[in-house]
Parts: structure tokens; sequence; C-alpha cells
């Protein structure tokens, strides 16, 4: 599998404020503009997991997102970038496949901006469909 890597922005937030996170997130999606998309929608279970802030927990975001990055690449391979939202429709992850760079480029959604982008991306345009 083609190597995948997720940014979480939540130290981002920390360190450089709302707007510049805010910043790097529509940078992101203005990248995956003109890209095959899919919308992926995780499972309550999944939902839960994904924003499990412990420091010794298991991380689901790297495990989850390799995961659908390899279900993607097996079952639709002409996708060019995923946005990955929770149950509540919210995006909590974005990632690409871009030609300049191998493997996928992925970045996390800080749960502070996640409305802002769910708006900025339309994704109340796609259906919930089933999770995977």
């Amino acid at each position: 599998m083609a190597e995948y890597k997720l940014k979480l922005t939540e130290e981002a937030q920390q360190s450089d404020g709302r707007q510049e996170t805010l910043d790097e997130l529509i940078n992101f999606m203005k990248a995956m503009e003109g890209l095959t998309m899919t919308v992926v929608t995780l499972d309550p279970e999944q939902s839960e997991n994904w924003d499990k802030d412990d420091e010794n927990s298991f991380d689901y975001q790297d495990y989850y997102g390799k995961e659908i990055i390899q279900q993607i690449q097996t079952h639709d391979p002409d996708t060019q970038c995923v946005v990955i939202r929770n149950i509540q429709q919210l995006p909590v992850a974005m990632a690409a496949r871009h030609p300049d760079s191998p493997g996928w480029q992925g970045i996390g959604i800080d749960k502070r901006l996640r409305n802002e982008i769910r708006d900025m991306i339309g994704l109340d345009d796609y259906e919930l469909e089933e999770p995977i």
C-alpha cells in the first residue's frame, strides 16, 4: 500500500491559531479541486473512537485512515481524494493522492472547525452512504 500520512490540525491549532489552521485546511481543499472525490462516513463506533484523546490510546485516526485508503485503492482506484466524515456528517479528515508525490497525504480537521469545513466543501450535497 502506498504510504498514507495524516497531519493533525489540533497541533497547529494550539501553536498557530485558528486562522492559520483554517488557511491550511483551505489550501488543502484547493489542492483537491478538480480531483475525483469520494466521501466516506465512519460508523458510530469509528466516529466515537476517532476523537479519543488519550496519550496511551491506540491511534484510531491513523488506523482508520490507512484502512479507508486501502479500500479505496482496491475498490475505486480512480478516486484521487477522500473526505472522511463522522456519523454526524462532519468532516474529520481529508486525504488526496497527488501526482507529484507518492502515496496519499492527509490532514485531520479540528473539532472546532468541522462545521466551517463542511459548509465550504458542501458535504450536505452528499447523501449519507453506508459506513465502511
